[in-house]
């Protein structure tokens, strides 16, 4: 479905190999960080079960819901399965690099050239918010990738003339069937911008009405095809990882059981949230394209980058007055608001370029701008929300600038330099949220600075490898962290959390105890900074649970007033 006055571009070997280029410069030459912070214990939970998978799960008093999350387990349990775990975590982050930078890439490019592509692109894949997640073994990284390549397959169809016009559709259907297996709240966020997009599109073809439905109807048949070839994908690779798990039964139980209102921690924390400025940000920047363009080829790009940054916008102020959530409250959340602003601002870059090259003055600034966006990366100071409006409104002016010179000579270069300002007071903003929310958060300026997370994790899996190889497969384990939870991040690869610790205090009381023989679970993980902390916990069992001597042992780990922390496993004989 090609909308009227769009001139759009194939891509070809050589753009593939400028996408590679770009990915590997943003992952492994940019100076971020190939592992970032970790949202405790979620972070965990995921990488265990990538890593373990039924191993963890079966041996949990409850295994929730959490072994459900098939877009991320699965294709990295068959990384980690095939190259170990460091290389396969590894390989997953630059794969999702690489579709993001991709997906702007493309999208810049169906509308303006290769050079603004490039500068786009690398200027999108240094963002804080993006790095920061992609290094996170927690779903969000995967997240964005997913919605940033639905958009860019929704904008292809819409917007471009693929060779089958019913493969957009088929794929954006497969990418559907990923989010569902992700987290299906992204699912109804991206499927809301994509029809925006469609809608747009619909409106501007210059086709008649009749070949209009036709197109439609041929796209949602294509659609549907898709999103069942990849469910049917992902719930066959859940059951050769969990075997006899059921996936929906899993899922509609605990989706029925779950009051998402007991996560809000404080249902305004969006109201003082400076990093929410950005999507606000890039509805501007489509707004002023939109003006800027009016009469010419460029404009249904335009307006196409209204409605995506709209809609993501909309959808979300929607969502939370509809169902009381997390969905603001942590950067997590937040992080999903990042592809709809990155793609409307992109495309809104791709309308005002148009087929002008940079130039030589563009291509220094441009140099100079992705420095100082990686530099501004590690920003560590909080911003006010007088500063926030300040370094927002900077950037809504340099794009009315460049908007406003595009006849001349000069309108490159200025372009440039307001994507350069966009990026860089992006940084400040996400960067300057400060740590807002709950969850477990970690600055985000942990995608550039190193905060000994690859030390962290390699405990963590030590400490989990130690565990599984105490107990076997018919075990049901329960845990126990210090009253401080400062050993949780451990615990979390064994699923640490409500339905499988045993107790919350430094002993044992009463009605603790009387879950514990409800439960009967026949071995305990215990976690601490000291091994009396330990100690005391297992002198304060009853004795008919008859605990055996434990065997322990050790992992470095920072953080805890201690070097190291103590894992010990012990079993238990219940007297019948």
């Amino acid at each position: 479905m090609l909308a009227a006055g769009s001139q759009p571009s194939r891509l070809g070997w050589p753009d593939a190999a400028l996408i590679a280029a770009v990915s590997v410069g943003a992952a492994f030459a940019s100076g971020a960080q190939a592992w970032v912070g970790f949202n405790s214990p979620d972070s965990e939970f995921y990488a265990s079960l990538a890593l373990f998978g039924s191993d963890v799960a079966d041996r949990a008093i409850e295994p929730a819901y959490t072994w459900t999350r098939l877009g991320y387990i699965a294709p990295v349990r068959g990384l980690t399965d095939m190259l170990g775990a460091w290389a396969g975590f590894g390989l997953w982050r630059f794969l999702l690099v690489l579709i993001i930078v991709g997906s702007v890439y493309s999208i810049v490019r169906r509308t303006s050239t290769r050079e603004w592509a490039v500068i786009v692109s690398a200027f999108a894949s240094l963002s804080t918010m993006v790095l920061g997640f992609v290094g996170n073994t927690y779903l969000t990284g995967t997240i964005l990738a997913a919605l940033t390549a639905l958009l860019a397959l929704g904008l292809w169809g819409a917007l471009g003339q693929p060779r089958h016009g019913w493969l957009p559709a088929a794929c954006s259907g497969l990418i559907a069937a990923w989010l569902v297996m992700l987290n299906p709240y992204a699912l109804f966020l991206g499927m809301t911008m994509w029809l925006a997009v469609r809608i747009v599109a619909l409106a501007r073809t210059d086709a008649a009405w009749p070949a209009r439905w036709r197109g439609l109807a041929r796209d949602a048949a294509a659609g549907i095809g898709g999103f069942v070839v990849g469910f049917a994908a992902f719930w066959l690779s859940g059951l050769a990882i969990f075997p006899g798990r059921d996936w929906l039964r899993t899922y509609l139980d605990w989706n029925a059981r779950l009051d998402y209102a007991s996560f809000v921690g404080d249902p305004d924390v969006w109201q003082r949230d400076i990093a929410l400025l950005v999507p606000l940000i890039a509805i501007a920047v489509a707004l002023i394209t939109v003006v800027a363009t009016r009469g010419k080829p460029a404009f249904t790009s335009s307006i196409a980058a209204l409605a995506v940054g709209s809609a993501s916008v909309a959808f979300t102020f929607a969502f939370i007055q509809l169902v009381p959530g997390p969905w603001l409250e942590s950067p997590t959340y937040v992080a999903k608001l990042w592809p709809g602003a990155i793609v409307a601002a992109a495309l809104a870059t791709a309308a005002l370029a148009g087929q002008r090259r940079p130039g030589l003055v563009g291509w220094g600034l441009a140099g100079a701008g992705i420095c100082l966006t990686a530099w501004a990366g590690r920003w560590d100071r909080d911003l006010s929300t007088g500063q926030g409006l300040l370094v927002a409104l900077a950037i809504v002016l340099a794009f009315a600038a460049a908007a406003s010179l595009t006849d001349r000579r000069s309108a490159p270069a200025v372009l440039v330099l307001a994507v350069a300002i966009a990026a860089i007071g992006g940084q400040l903003l996400q960067n300057g949220r400060g740590l807002l929310g709950i969850y477990g958060q970690y600055p985000l300026r942990a995608a550039y600075v190193d905060f000994d997370a690859e030390l962290l994790m390699g405990s963590r899996i030590a400490a989990e490898e130690w565990v599984l190889a105490r107990t076997g497969p018919d075990d049901s384990i329960g845990i126990w962290t210090d009253p401080g939870r400062l050993t949780a991040g451990l615990a979390g690869m064994q699923l640490w959390g409500a339905y499988n610790l045993i107790g919350i205090g430094p002993t044992l009381d009463p009605v603790e105890s009387a879950t514990l023989e409800e439960t009967r679970p026949s071995a305990i993980a215990l976690y601490a900074p000291d091994r009396e902390q330990i100690s005391a916990f297992l002198a304060s069992l009853p004795p008919w649970a008859q605990p055996s001597e434990p065997e322990c042992t050790t992992v470095p780990y920072l953080g805890i007033g201690s070097p190291v922390a103590h894992v010990c496993v012990t079993h238990l004989d219940w007297l019948r």
